[in-house]
């Protein structure tokens, strides 16, 4: 009779395992990468939804409004009582927080016309009736 060999040896153990360490840590690297991506995206597009909303809002209320005033500090004054202003990264409406995760904003007028700047949105350009 031949003897049989069953089982595994101490040296294909610690080679399987080091085998599933180095997938295991190849998965966790794809999942951390994919996960740094989706947080960047979700940020950017938070962003880009809040300038869009604020360049809706202030545009419906410039074209409300009886009076529109700016100054040098990039403050936007609508009918005497409204102030729009950039504090950090939160646009204030009066001093109070109205939308947040703003990082430029920049409002100019000539005449008639007044040029809107908002973050990374391209420039608006809105024009009075008189």
């Amino acid at each position: 009779m031949k003897k049989s060999e069953e089982g595994v040896t101490l040296v294909e153990v610690l080679i399987a395992l080091a085998l599933l360490s180095m997938i295991l840590l190849l998965a966790n690297s794809v999942h951390l990468f994919v996960q740094k991506q989706m947080n960047s995206q979700v940020n950017k597009i938070q962003v880009q939804s809040d300038e869009r909303l604020a360049i809706g809002l202030i545009t419906k209320e410039i074209r409300k409004a009886e009076t529109v005033e700016t100054n040098h500090l990039n403050e936007l004054i609508i009918n005497e009582t409204d102030v729009y202003k950039l504090k950090s990264t939160t646009l204030t409406k009066n001093n109070e927080p109205f939308i947040s995760n703003i990082k430029k904003f920049t409002v100019k007028k000539r005449g008639n016309q007044v040029t809107l700047k908002i973050g990374s949105l391209p420039e608006t350009i809105i024009y009075l009736r008189e």
